[in-house]
């Protein structure tokens, strides 16, 4: 066994493991993007899950099912679960089996598409807070700027204290400085105005303290900030941080439909809206979710990535590279090293 915060050693293979039967389009969707990173990357990750239905969809999608590596894992965790109930009644489903494969270092990183909470359930009780963590938080990527936003706590934590938030801010920083090489991020909490008297008792709190820490702190962004690149890493408490953005994606469907809708009662604006289609698809694929995969959870021991559970073959392979990136990129230390560093 070995230590999997730090890159594969020289002539041993990136493992991922993959939690093969999570997510609503599970089975299918997660084998099929499984297969898709595996023939662009040349890599092949670790499927855990029900060892026949895999070898099924691997043979179906061209692959030989004896070139890839399978982890039994008899039961699934539904999307409806209570997780940590579920985590602890069944600790043989396919997402706990992927957080014991990181925490015994059989596997560098791990990747589901499945219930969020039983996700970040195993990578706190399973996997494990990284040192020096108290709450662990799940990030998101705001498009907007280069790179983009980060925002978080999106959904770990429902209810925060103003040490956490600002603990999610060092850490930001940190994951900042490791992934997207920012020199000097700057950190915003999220709130109702930018001025520093307004806010909840918790931002207002928040706010003190990060202004008091080491990291470039700009004080409060409106959630309109969030694209404007005015803060490198937003922090806020999970329940906020979910409703932003699932009111971004609700947003952005809606936009879509309601263009659609426009063009079908006005079928003469069809010539024009072909010169417009270039656009119009850059714009979708810069606010598509399967872009980027899946969200990181910062502040555990090991790389944990959680993505939509509507994912397409997409985005369990674009999942699989953010996650070999971060596993190559040497992550978890640095950003372990780094909030040490910041802290003092």
């Amino acid at each position: 066994m070995t230590d999997a915060s730090v890159p594969p050693a020289p002539g041993r293979e990136l493992t991922i493991a993959l939690d093969v039967m999570g997510g609503d389009r599970a089975p299918d969707a997660i084998v099929s993007g499984a297969i898709r990173w595996a023939r662009t990357a040349g890599r092949r990750a670790l499927l855990v899950g029900d060892p026949d239905v895999i070898r099924r969809l691997l043979a179906s999608g061209g692959e030989d099912p004896a070139a890839w590596r399978i982890e039994p894992a008899p039961d699934v965790i539904g999307m409806g679960e209570h997780p940590v109930q579920a985590i602890r009644a069944a600790p043989d489903a396919s997402i706990c089996r992927c957080a014991q494969l990181v925490k015994a270092g059989d596997a560098h990183a791990l990747v589901s598409m499945g219930n969020t909470g039983a996700a970040l359930a195993a990578g706190v009780l399973i996997v494990g807070r990284a040192a020096g963590v108290d709450r662990p938080g799940l990030a998101a990527f705001i498009p907007g700027g280069s790179p983009p936003t980060l925002l978080l706590d999106v959904g770990a934590n429902a209810e925060a204290r103003p040490e956490h938030l600002r603990d999610f801010g060092l850490m930001g920083a940190a994951y900042a400085r490791a992934v997207f090489d920012t020199a000097a991020p700057r950190v915003a909490v999220l709130s109702i105005g930018e001025e520093d008297t307004k806010g909840s008792p918790l931002t207002l709190a928040a706010a003190e303290l990060l202004a008091a820490s080491p990291v470039g702190c700009v004080g409060n962004v409106e959630p309109s900030g969030l694209f404007t690149g005015h803060a490198d890493v937003v922090v806020c408490d999970g329940f906020s941080g979910n409703l932003v953005v699932k009111s971004i994606e609700a947003t952005a469907e809606f936009a879509q439909a309601e263009l659609r809708q426009a063009v079908r009662q006005r079928p003469y604006t069809l010539p024009g809206l072909a010169f417009l289609f270039p656009a119009f698809r850059a714009v979708k694929r810069r606010t598509d979710y399967a872009q980027y995969g899946g969200v990181p959870l910062l502040g555990v021991n090991g790389v944990v990535l959680v993505g939509h559970g509507r994912s397409n073959a997409l985005a369990v392979a674009n999942a699989l590279a953010a996650a070999a990136r971060s596993v190559h990129r040497n992550m978890v230390a640095r950003l372990t090293d780094g909030l040490a560093a910041i802290r003092g």
